[in-house]
């Protein structure tokens, strides 16, 4: 893998010297398996659990980002339950929903909420374009202005008598049906490009090799 630039093949070059063969080829193939066509935004969840285990999944299925708004509720890493799933992610935090609404819109992405109400299922979806879905705190569900913006609302279909699945589980059900979705349209078809790649690849690396003192995954949006 390389990159038009320069400094991105120092630091490849740099931080690869310090992993063994092995190691190198486990983060290369991670990369390669990366995808940002979907990703998913957990929107003043309150539960430091439901999110850490959110991140957590999200990083087994290879969604790279997860975009965390925390205008009601603060988020704190809670490092027994991420098990240190957060150092291959880029984490996006935000103060105000507007800014991150208007992060993914400008990145091209559709808003998708779910609603016991929508007649729409997960199972019928279009997915072929980007899309953010969004997460809704434990209590409050999804604030008046994502609704109002979404795009798309879908139903998980449900047949037993409670009303609705913990936010974190919910999650997971639908990074599953995403990730058997990609596996069935060719998921190299919807992976980061090569010089997001071997940008990735250095940023691995780095990690991997001296740890995220220098380069975290918190990016911090407004």
């Amino acid at each position: 893998m390389t990159s038009n630039d320069p400094a991105i093949e120092a630091l490849i070059e740099k931080f690869g010297y310090k992993l063994t063969d092995s190691r190198r080829t486990l983060l290369q193939n991670a990369v390669n398996a990366r995808t940002r066509h979907f990703t998913f935004v957990l929107e003043d969840l309150k539960d430091q659990h439901n999110i850490s285990a959110i991140i957590r999944t999200s990083e087994v299925f290879g969604f790279q980002d997860v975009h965390i708004i925390e205008e009601l509720n603060s988020y704190q890493i809670s490092r027994a339950i991420l098990k240190g799933s957060y150092k291959w992610m880029d984490i996006y935090r935000y103060k105000k929903r507007i800014n991150c609404l208007k992060h993914l819109k400008s990145r091209g992405y559709r808003i998708a909420v779910a609603s016991t109400a929508a007649e729409e299922s997960l199972y019928e979806m279009d997915f072929s374009e980007p899309t953010a879905f969004y997460m809704g705190s434990e209590t409050m569900g999804n604030h008046a202005d994502t609704l109002a913006a979404a795009d798309c609302r879908f139903r998980i279909p449900q047949h037993g008598l409670t009303e609705s699945m913990n936010v974190s589980v919910c999650a997971g059900v639908i990074m599953a049906a995403l990730n058997g979705w990609l596996a069935k349209e060719g998921r190299e078809r919807y992976a980061l490009n090569g010089e997001e790649r071997a940008e990735l690849l250095a940023t691995f690396f780095e990690r991997s090799a001296v740890g995220v003192d220098q380069n975290s995954p918190l990016h911090f949006m407004d």
